[in-house]
């Protein structure tokens, strides 16, 4: 890669900095958008060396972007130097060209863009792999998409993705919203895509980290939740509209979450309203069912950005918790939760999450569809 030294030039580059140059580089052409590989074919797996060393500053002050003291000075120097294919190497060192539509300035920002990249690259190969999960499914009939691109954005730079595409979970219902059949058969193609797609990589590695991105009605949330349990690597990340990001928007506290309960006489139906982002009003529960009791956690801040960062959402599933233990001692077992919500899909994912299998009562999930109606059981 170095070249014989002319009278007129600067001194060739040695070897130690040629090594450097390939290191910095990944053995990739630095010219802006190319990114050929120099030292081995990815059709015919060859290796052999196609790199060439091309002057930012050229070594001669007569060549392409030659200066009078700066060529002599910087011929040998790493900041000076680019590694690239013998196609832009002969590109931006043209006689007649090469110096006015390649200039330093322009030279010098791809050799810097290219060469952060790669250390960023670098950087991600000791962050622990995530493989991203975006479920999705219509809302109240309305259609929702999730941007892959956007998630892996909200996992980077602390996670790095574990595959190209992800998995993705999209279900929708041949039934209408208003027939029975409609939670049902959701629910078992969600099972069937969890089983199909996810379980197996459960099934090969015991430390599997998952990335959950979920846009779907809350009973779908919360089942998906239920299905990967609490034993599971699993972080929950929810969209806001303002910043539009799937990005947790603090990194402290910013709410609080208390619970309240009227045990209106002994029975075994318990009905549990998480008011997080609005208030459900008695009324609207027990015009459905006639509860022995209701307990409430309510947000000290109601609104779509209650649950704002990861401590927030620590703060909400432990107070979850502690109102399914006071269910659970106080009405047994056998008891059923009645769950009424409004709350964002972080808090939905860990409803199902946190449940302690073959502990808590049996849970039934209303949705609000123009008023409160049965959706899929979860527990028993």
């Amino acid at each position: 890669m170095s070249a014989k030294s002319k009278s007129n030039r600067g001194p060739a580059p040695k070897e130690p900095i040629l090594r450097i140059l390939c290191g910095k580089s990944a053995g990739i052409c630095e010219f802006r958008g190319c990114n050929e590989r120099l030292f081995y074919d990815n059709v015919t797996t060859a290796k052999f060396n196609a790199a060439y060393v091309a002057h930012i500053i050229a070594s001669d002050p007569g060549g392409p972007r030659g200066h009078k003291e700066l060529s002599q000075k910087l011929s040998d120097k790493l900041e000076n130097l680019m590694l690239m294919c013998d196609k832009h190497h002969t590109l931006i060192d043209d006689p007649s060209t090469g110096g006015k539509n390649f200039p330093a300035e322009l030279l010098q920002d791809m050799k810097r863009e290219h060469e952060e990249n790669i250390e960023q690259v670098c950087n991600y190969l000791n962050k622990q792999r995530t493989e991203v999960v975006n479920f999705s499914s219509s809302i109240k009939g309305n259609q929702v998409n999730i941007i892959y691109d956007d998630t892996v954005k909200a996992v980077l730079p602390q996670k790095q993705p574990t595959s190209q595409y992800g998995t993705i979970i999209k279900i929708n219902s041949v039934f209408p919203i208003t027939e029975k059949n409609h939670w049902s058969d959701l629910e078992n193609k969600l099972i069937f895509e969890f089983n199909s797609k996810v379980k197996p990589a459960f099934d090969r590695f015991n430390d599997m980290h998952f990335s959950i991105f979920p846009l779907a009605p809350m009973p779908l949330i919360i089942k998906l939740g239920e299905l990967f349990g609490d034993k599971t690597n699993v972080d929950i990340y929810q969209k806001t509209r303002t910043p539009d990001t799937w990005a947790w928007q603090s990194g402290e506290q910013t709410n609080q979450f208390s619970i309240s309960k009227s045990i209106v006489n002994n029975g075994k139906d318990v009905a549990l309203l998480l008011s997080l982002t609005d208030i459900i009003e008695e009324c609207r529960v027990t015009n459905i069912i006639a509860p022995n009791a209701i307990y409430k956690i309510i947000a000290e801040h109601n609104g779509v950005d209650c649950i704002r960062s990861e401590k927030d959402l620590s703060a909400f599933w432990h107070t979850y918790q502690n109102a399914c233990n006071e269910i659970l001692n106080t009405f047994g077992g056998d008891s059923r939760i009645h769950l009424f919500s409004a709350m964002p899909v972080s808090a939905a994912f860990e409803v199902g999450r946190r449940r302690m299998p073959g502990l808590y009562p049996i849970t039934i999930i209303y949705d609000d569809n123009s008023g409160f109606i049965p959706t899929i059981t979860i527990g028993g």
